[in-house]
């Protein structure tokens, strides 16, 4: 079986998918599924079960010979709550339960991490509790037989409505123009690396079928972009032609190498396929394409 926290969220759905996709269906699904918003995300699914986080621990109990891997996607994602207990609690206390539960039974583990760790001023309580993980992991002298810690960069796509003012910025502006909707949470001053999730699932889909060098992968494109080049990618696919919007955006040099993948460790040890542009990306996120 391959276990998946959080998957009713936004990742983990799509890797489910991208299971069910290549007739993959011995999935476990983790997560909290009373959130109304989050059910079309996993409603559809081919799975052989479906776990509540608060009972995963004593369903490993009586299931632990039955798991072939984990995938660890679930976190509290709320980039500007200042909750730190329930970060501690979900995101680190919680992570390291489950690494030490694969540690003991010898069950290969990846984990998503995040780009936000590589910040030394570590901007949020999210920040915070994933670095605190990432750093508790690479003091561990026990490990899973095979584990990799995942630094996403800023993912995008279809599935992100339950996200609010924690999705991406390509998803708000997306919205914007598609629904009218307000755009809250909106940082029109830092250029990012955007990654259609759709690729993320091909990662994650690598990392299931080959046992690469355990370790700390950075996941991005490799290529930071504006917020101009967001909107007008998003513009393009929708064949928008008004200038309703029209964010502002400074190329701010200073933060380049923060927000871009550095994806040599990705490319040297594991995952050699090409990611797609900003503007392809966006293009089949219109289209709902992968």
């Amino acid at each position: 079986m391959i276990v998946i926290t959080g998957a009713a969220g936004f990742i983990g759905s799509h890797f489910c998918r991208k299971l069910n996709y290549h007739n993959i269906n011995n999935i476990v699904l983790v997560d909290g599924f009373t959130q109304e918003s989050k059910r079309s995300n996993w409603e559809r699914l081919d799975y052989i079960d479906k776990i509540p986080r608060e009972q995963f621990f004593q369903w490993t109990e009586k299931n632990v010979q039955h798991i072939d891997y984990i995938f660890h996607l679930g976190a509290r994602t709320d980039y500007y709550s200042t909750n730190n207990e329930i970060f501690e609690l979900l995101n680190t206390e919680f992570s390291q339960r489950v690494w030490s539960f694969a540690t003991l039974h010898r069950i290969p583990f990846i984990y998503a991490s995040s780009y936000l760790t590589n910040d030394p001023e570590l901007p949020s309580f999210y920040a915070k509790s994933k670095y605190f993980f990432d750093k508790w992991v690479e003091k561990q002298q026990q490990t899973p037989p095979f584990w990799a810690g995942l630094k996403f960069f800023h993912v995008y796509g279809n599935n992100e409505a339950h996200k609010a003012e924690n999705s991406s910025n390509v998803y708000k502006i997306y919205r914007k123009y598609l629904e009218n909707a307000p755009i809250i949470g909106l940082d029109e001053n830092v250029i990012q690396d955007y990654i259609y999730v759709n690729d993320v699932a091909k990662v994650l889909y690598y990392f299931l079928n080959h046992a690469p060098r355990s370790g700390m992968y950075e996941v991005g494109t490799g290529f930071a972009r504006p917020m101009q080049a967001v909107e007008a990618a998003v513009r393009k696919a929708l064949k928008v032609t008004s200038d309703e919007l029209q964010v502002t955006s400074n190329e701010l040099q200073v933060t380049r190498d923060r927000f871009q993948a550095e994806l040599s460790m990705l490319r040297r040890n594991a995952y050699q396929q090409a990611f797609l542009s900003l503007e392809e990306g966006v293009k089949r996120m219109v289209n709902n394409k992968t």
